[in-house]
């Protein structure tokens, strides 16, 4: 009987270190479950907890300068130009409500420009509120330089029109910006669409050059102003041998060769839109 009752105390004991054991592993095994579940739970939660960056519910662009901007040359079907075009850019990629508002007057210089920039009333009300600014100017200055001078015009006399333009278009910006401290501008320079008219004056490609490079540099002393080069724009190879054989730029109107068509306000829009998007965080963040 002793024996006997000492194996039943030892696999009481047994069964008690094995039931000791199996608990101890499986609350364990519980609890680290849990630990994983809780991990789990704490990533998901991480993870929505994304920082979201915070939009304008409303974009308005507010458009100043010449026919360009007015959009002078495109088709009736679209209508204004590059503004139009931007305008459709801006809501279609950052699903934003945007509204444009275009201040372009056709055959206006710098100077006209301005006056308008200081006694439009209408104008004075929309600048404040833009978050995009859009400026063509310089087109007619050039223009009113070579309607003086023709063929006789050299160098020296566009380098002396550049220089008293550049003044101007300090002054123009700094208007702009005494309505508006925030905004970015986009100042886009002016082309040379002279291909047919100007071929036999040699300093008239270099002058295109000179006068952007300019604008660029005025462009660089006024904060947030960004310069959209488009000179070259409508001179492509095609657009070249275009104008060799049949004497016509496909990407100007037909009407005057001077200002850009559909297809032309469509490569300028392009290019302006580039520039926007890179600099989207001046005008779209709150």
């Amino acid at each position: 009987m002793k024996k006997k009752s000492i194996w039943i105390t030892i696999i009481v004991i047994v069964l008690v270190v094995i039931g000791g054991g199996l608990g101890y592993y499986f609350t364990q095994s519980k609890t680290s479950d849990q630990t994983a579940d809780t991990n789990k739970t704490e990533n998901v939660t991480k993870k929505k907890k994304k920082k979201v960056i915070p939009k304008k519910s409303t974009i308005n662009i507010v458009a100043v300068g010449d026919s360009l901007t007015e959009g002078i040359g495109d088709s009736k079907s679209i209508g204004g130009g590059y503004v139009t075009r931007l305008k459709n850019k801006v809501h279609d990629k950052y699903k934003v409500k945007t509204n444009a508002y275009n201040y372009g007057v056709s055959g206006d210089t710098s100077n006209q420009i301005m006056t308008r920039i200081q006694n439009d009333n209408k104008m004075h009300e929309d600048l404040p509120k833009a978050d995009i600014i859009t400026v063509t100017v310089g087109g007619n200055d050039f223009m009113h330089l070579l309607k003086r001078k023709g063929i006789d015009l050299t160098a020296t006399d566009i380098a002396n029109e550049q220089s008293k333009f550049d003044e101007r278009l300090k002054q123009l910006l700094s208007d702009i910006r005494s309505y508006n401290k925030e905004a970015p501008i986009y100042l886009i320079g002016i082309y040379n669409p002279f291909s047919i008219y100007l071929s036999n004056i040699k300093d008239a490609k270099t002058a295109f050059i000179n006068w952007n490079k300019g604008s660029a540099q005025v462009a660089a002393t006024v904060n947030d102003t960004y310069f959209i080069d488009i000179n070259n724009l409508y001179m492509s190879k095609k657009a070249m041998k275009k104008v060799k054989k049949d004497g016509v730029n496909p990407y100007l109107y037909t009407e005057d060769h001077f200002h850009p068509n559909a297809v032309g306000y469509d490569m300028m829009t392009a290019k302006v839109f580039e520039e926007v998007s890179k600099t989207s965080k001046e005008w779209l963040i709150k």
